[in-house]
């Protein structure tokens, strides 16, 4: 028995002994972290780009997790679109390790002339390509104002349709800048608009006395972001727009019974996870996505309905220089006999591709979006001859050989007239070429089959900085 006593405690202390040695391991695997250097940040605050990163002076970081640390930091910094190369070392002495970030900042204030074509996508203008269909004018974005991350907007725009915009936003409503706000207001008119879907295609009035439309917008909305990659949102405003009388005989319901005056407010929350490498072409990662929303907070509005959006992407590397992506949008509303200008399903802000000259009309739809990436071209950083020295000279591109297949569905609505496309699977396919450069600027040429039996070359240019 004394024997059978000694082992075991021969066995505890043995356990003991390696508890130990393990703990001693994991305490020598453990840095501090002592010190962040920024450089290259002229203009962006440092509290800014320290708001991204995953770790703060003082926290204790495991040797094992610095790389994954540089990447993320890297990731989250790339995504504020306030830089355009990130360059992010470490070095380990004395249990303790020491963070470099270098950052070489974008062009923040981007006052430009306006030339650009007023149709739902560039296919669609090229199409049918009419000077008439141009937007000319000036816009002033200030983009990282004071250093804090803060954007004005201003836009003043002639042509096809006249338009003014002023919006301000800002996500510094605390130290720790999780809480912002931002307040959009806009005005413009309209000579020529698409008042009608006949055939799938969209349709157009134009007026030869005065505007055929005014539309006068505003809003306000609160931003909370708790964490790197969680944002929330909730907005509230109201839109007024008027229709001249012939429009209003040409379509009665395009505000309904055949008024030529439309007004409601709304509310709206938005909830988002963006866990992507990147907002622009995202190549691995996720994104989640949902809106909630009630048009019509007050009894003598037109419109009383609740509707929901969801919207889901992921995104990853299937094999060596191949990614795979899929993304699913839903749109589901509580109201199916909206007037015509509410009424847009697939083909105004969203696609499928294959169908760019054709539109749909419903309150509630799904897309779904499917693409297989092969990397022609990795990332290339090139200095841009007769540049001169400074933000524009160092540029990035990447080439990119795609195939694609798409499907979609709008659910049919009462008043809009008989389409083919509503009510019935959509489906569109095909290969594609995409150019990456530098300022997010993405250059998609497609070719697409669609449902129909068409085929052919489609063209997309995405110039997100501007935008966003």
């Amino acid at each position: 028995m004394t024997k059978c006593f000694r082992h075991i405690f021969l066995l505890v202390a043995f356990s003991s002994l390696l508890r130990l040695a393990s703990h001693g391991t994991e305490n020598e695997n453990i840095l501090i972290v002592r010190s962040i250097n920024i450089t290259g940040n002229t203009i962006t605050n440092e509290k800014i780009i320290l708001r991204e990163l995953p770790f703060r002076l003082g926290d204790s970081l495991s040797i094992y997790d610095l790389s994954g640390y540089a990447n993320q930091s890297k990731e989250n910094l790339n995504n504020t679109l306030l830089f355009n190369f990130i360059t992010i070392s470490y070095n380990i002495s004395d249990k303790s390790v020491e963070w470099d970030i270098d950052v070489e900042e974008r062009w923040y204030i981007w006052p430009f002339p306006i030339l650009e074509f007023e149709d739902r996508n560039l296919s669609a203008f090229l199409r049918n390509a009419s000077f008439s269909k141009l937007n000319y004018g000036a816009y002033i974005k200030v983009n990282n104002f004071r250093g804090m991350r803060e954007q004005i907007r201003l836009r003043m725009v002639l042509g096809y349709r006249n338009e003014v915009v002023l919006q301000y936003i800002t996500q510094n409503l605390d130290r720790e800048k999780k809480h912002g706000i931002s307040a959009l207001a806009s005005y413009f008119t309209n000579r020529e608009i698409n008042y009608n879907t006949f055939g799938n295609q969209p349709n157009y009035f134009r007026s030869d006395n005065g505007p055929a439309r005014k539309v006068l917008f505003a809003d306000i909305t609160y931003h909370y972001r708790p964490k790197h990659h969680w944002y929330h949102a909730l907005t509230i405003g109201a839109l007024q727009a008027t229709i001249s009388d012939s429009l209003a005989t040409l379509n009665p319901n395009y505000f309904g019974a055949g008024n030529n005056s439309f007004w409601y407010s709304h509310i709206k929350y938005e909830a988002t996870l963006d866990k992507r490498n990147s907002k622009i072409f995202p190549l691995h990662g996720y994104l989640l996505k949902s809106e909630v929303g009630k048009l019509g907070l007050f009894k003598n509005e037109p419109l009383d309905l609740w509707y929901i959006k969801l919207t889901t992407g992921l995104y990853g590397k299937v094999a060596p220089r191949l990614f795979a992506g899929t993304d699913i949008s839903t749109k589901l509303s509580t109201q199916t006999n909206l007037p015509y200008y509410m009424n847009k399903g697939i083909g105004y802000n969203d696609f499928i591709r294959g169908y760019e000259h054709y539109v749909t009309n419903g309150s509630s739809y799904y897309i779904n979006k499917n693409s297989l990436k092969f990397e022609l071209l990795p990332t290339k950083v090139i200095n841009l001859p007769l540049v001169p020295e400074g933000k524009f000279k160092k540029a990035h591109i990447a080439l990119y050989w795609s195939i694609f297949g798409d499907t979609g569905y709008v659910k049919p609505d009462a008043f809009t007239p008989s389409n083919s496309l509503e009510g019935k699977m959509i489906y569109g396919y095909g290969t594609g070429l995409y150019i990456v450069a530098y300022y997010d600027l993405v250059l998609r040429i497609e070719y697409s089959f669609n449902g129909f039996g068409e085929q052919g070359f489609f063209f997309h240019i995405g110039t997100p900085f501007l935008l966003n």
